[in-house]
């Protein structure tokens, strides 16, 4: 089969397509024809090998951690063949593939009319947004929420589940025209980050401040949102693209101490390894409103062969949504 393969460590120019063994299957686990694998910010650290300590995975290595498919091999368990399939997995889940060899018991199984682009779209951004408005900060109607990069993969899904839990969106981008984009997936106002953003929020809010706070940024940016807080509110932090900063976290949450805040920190892989009920249980929910038509999930396409390319438009912040890496066969 072909797929993407990484044998050492550096530039978009290390992911080579080539021609791999099929998976062999075992216990437990099925063979799925691989239709979409999203492309992750994470898939690029790890191809720069710039992963924390034990991380890394061995080399060579297939990247993907999430996608979507038809299965073509139940090996015995109780799926059938022919059933569409989501997906979210571990580092080496090995996605970017023509076929996947998956545990049958992470697998999402999708209506029979689902689109397989728009579901191979979701596992990772929708998961991670679910959990952080409903099982982290326990979203309320009528609330308001504050979103960090909204016009990325886990911002274009806050903004659409968020609005469909009935929660009220302010949405934060680096450029005008992401500004644009997130009015038009749904956010009630939407800023550059780059402004005087601090004060437009408060004016938006009439001085109340904002209830959730869900920030994939970091670095220094906990003073500014301590600011716009309101009283009880919750910040979630759930990535470092600025890195961890130079504010004395303790310090500036004294200045703000009245608010009682509270500030949580998400990473998919905690609940996934800890709790996977969990997560099924989300995907569930998420698949559930995908079929209900209140979700329109975000996404381009570039064929498996153009990686190294989608790589470089994932790192130069070109991407919309998500970019799913799209496998062609013969038969």
């Amino acid at each position: 089969m072909k797929a993407v393969l990484l044998a050492q460590t550096g530039g978009s120019e290390q992911l080579q397509y080539t021609d791999v063994v099929r998976p062999t299957l075992a216990s437990g686990q099925v063979l799925v024809k691989v239709a979409a694998a999203p492309v992750n910010f994470i898939d690029t650290v790890i191809r720069e090998g710039n992963m924390p300590p034990g991380m890394m995975p061995n080399l060579p290595f297939i990247p993907g951690v999430e996608g979507s498919g038809v299965i073509i091999d139940a090996n015995g368990t109780k799926l059938t063949n022919g059933k569409k399939v989501a997906f979210l997995g571990p580092i080496g889940a090995a996605m970017y593939a023509q076929y996947a060899a998956i545990d049958a018991d992470r697998l999402i199984v999708l209506d029979d009319d689902a689109d397989l682009l728009a579901a191979g779209a979701m596992p990772v951004t929708y998961f991670t947004a679910y959990h952080m408005l409903h099982n982290v900060v326990r979203a309320q109607q009528d609330k308001v929420a504050l979103i960090y990069a909204s016009t990325g993969g886990v911002g274009t899904a806050l903004i659409q589940l968020a609005k469909a839990a009935g929660v009220k969106v302010i949405a934060l981008d680096r450029k005008d025209d992401k500004v644009t984009q997130a009015l038009k997936l749904g956010a009630d106002y939407a800023f550059n980050s780059t402004g005087d953003w601090v004060n437009q929020v408060k004016e938006v809010t009439g001085g109340h401040g904002v209830d959730y706070i869900f920030n994939p940024v970091a670095g220094d940016t906990i003073k500014q949102d301590l600011e716009v807080l309101a009283t009880l509110g919750h910040i979630v932090i759930f990535g470092f693209l600025a890195g961890v900063g130079e504010t004395n976290l303790q310090a500036e949450v004294v200045n703000h101490f009245g608010k009682a805040p509270t500030i949580s920190y998400s990473e998919i892989y905690a609940t996934y390894f800890s709790h996977f009920a969990l997560v099924k249980d989300a995907l569930a929910q998420v698949y559930e409103l995908l079929a209900q038509g209140k979700l329109t999930p975000v996404f381009s396409t570039m064929p498996l062969e153009h990686a190294a390319k989608a790589h470089e438009h994932i790192q130069s912040g070109k991407v919309f949504g998500k970019l799913l890496l799209t496998p062609t066969f013969s038969d």
